[in-house]
Parts: structure tokens; C-alpha cells; sequence
């Protein structure tokens, strides 16, 4: 299933496996949920002053979190080009 990843002035479009569709939203949640949590170590931390300020993520870390996270019939992928019909879109 290909779902488009709108940061708002920007956008990306992955393929996921088929059977994640119904779940895409509670899952980019608990990606959310994951990502902001500053008692989790991860590269996409921003450091202030030493202390975890913000994060910068795009896409990619959605995949990885997914491919790591969840056990489905194909991995996640990041796709080039922006010319999909049929698209599911979630918003960051």
C-alpha cells in the first residue's frame, strides 16, 4: 500500500505492507509517541545546551521504526517520484 507522507511543505511517499493499512494511524502515533520520548536514545535528537531539545526526522525514520517495530510480509521502503494514485495520506 503506497501512503503519502505530508510534513506539510513537504511530502514523501512510501510502500507498506498491505496488511497495516487498517492500523496506519494508531501506528504513526505510537511512532509520534516513540519519537518524543526523551527517555529513548535515537539519532533524530536535537541536542540544546546538552539536553534533548527538539527532533528532525522525515520519512526514513518512519520506515525504520516500522521495519523494527512490526513484523509483516514486506518491509517498509522509502519510493522516489510523487506521481501515485491510490494513496492513503497521513499528516506529521
Amino acid at each position: 500500500m503506497i501512503v503519502k507522507i505530508d510534513f506539510g511543505m513537504h511530502e514523501e511517499f512510501i510502500d507498506i505492507a498491505d496488511e497495516l493499512e487498517e492500523q496506519i494511524e494508531q501506528l504513526q502515533r505510537e511512532f509520534l509517541d516513540w519519537l518524543y520520548n526523551k527517555e529513548i536514545d535515537h539519532q533524530y535528537w536535537i541536542y540544546k545546551d546538552g539536553s534533548k531539545w527538539g527532533v528532525s526526522y522525515r520519512s526514513s525514520a518512519f520506515i525504520e521504526w516500522l521495519n523494527n517495530k512490526i513484523t509483516v510480509s514486506k518491509e517498509s521502503i522509502l519510493l522516489e517520484g510523487n506521481q501515485f494514485s491510490s494513496v492513503r495520506t497521513i499528516y506529521f
